[in-house]
């Protein structure tokens, strides 16, 4: 099992990524909360602690800036994480089980909880996604997922479509507006409950379109002149509300 995530993290070494920092400019877990991993010398040999991946997302338009609680811990920077960010890059943080609570910023006031405990493990990759649902109070939801890169293409542009739109409900997703759609039928927060929905696809390395329609057909949002390299590792989502739908391209970097 270590053999294959090893053979994921050095996929995504591979990946000619060159993004630097987090979206928002902050860093995504404190230290003395959860403990980053480091390095610790011994003599002339030095041991390297072990290490998960984690990217946080929040696309929920309709609620405040959230805070994010690990095991009862603050784990995000003061002035908490607005609506449209998300991290350009997964946070190496120590391996474990972890209860995640979104709160309300500067509140005790829960927004949405993970239920139980979520174990991280050692040398995989996950994000961690904060959404609306489509009912008319529009509550905050969350989810984790994992991020398994162990059986991506060396060679072609992997991708994944995720629909994070509250007011989208069921959508359609097209490379460069094509008559056959790559996913269909796509309803918010579905890859929730569905863990194949954040597998990754292959297509060949190009400049892509994307186009979202609704399942009436119509035109939701577009994303033009995209370049989908190989051996990268792409996620594309829908994110806003209605009259101010955007699609986004996420590449995978650590």
């Amino acid at each position: 099992m270590l053999i294959a995530f090893a053979k994921g993290l050095k996929l995504i070494k591979t990946m000619r990524i060159r993004m630097k920092h987090f979206f928002w400019g902050i860093r995504i877990f404190v230290v003395s909360a959860v403990g980053l991993a480091g390095c610790a010398k011994t003599g002339s040999n030095y041991t390297v602690s072990p290490v998960t991946y984690v990217s946080l997302m929040n696309v929920a338009p309709y609620s405040p800036a959230a805070d994010v609680y690990l095991n009862g811990q603050l784990a995000t920077s003061s002035g908490g994480i607005a609506a449209g960010s998300y991290s350009l890059k997964y946070g190496a943080l120590q391996p474990g089980s972890y209860s995640i609570i979104f709160k309300k910023t500067g509140t005790a006031d829960t927004l949405t909880a993970i239920p139980g405990t979520n174990r991280l493990d050692t040398l995989n990759f996950y994000t961690l996604i904060m959404y609306n649902d489509t009912t008319t109070s529009h509550g905050a939801r969350s989810m984790l997922i994992h991020d398994d890169f162990t059986s991506i293409s060396t060679t072609n542009a992997n991708y994944r479509f995720f629909n994070l739109s509250p007011d989208a409900p069921n959508v359609n997703f097209y490379l460069n507006g094509g008559t056959s759609a790559t996913y269909t039928n796509r309803t918010t927060g579905d890859n929730a409950l569905n863990p194949s929905l954040n597998a990754f696809q292959s297509t060949a390395p190009s400049t892509y379109s994307f186009l979202v329609k609704s399942a009436a057909g119509d035109s939701v949002s577009t994303l033009p002149n995209q370049s989908l390299m190989g051996g990268n590792v792409y996620t594309i989502f829908l994110t806003g509300v209605k009259g101010s739908y955007k699609l986004n391209l996420l590449p995978a970097s650590y």
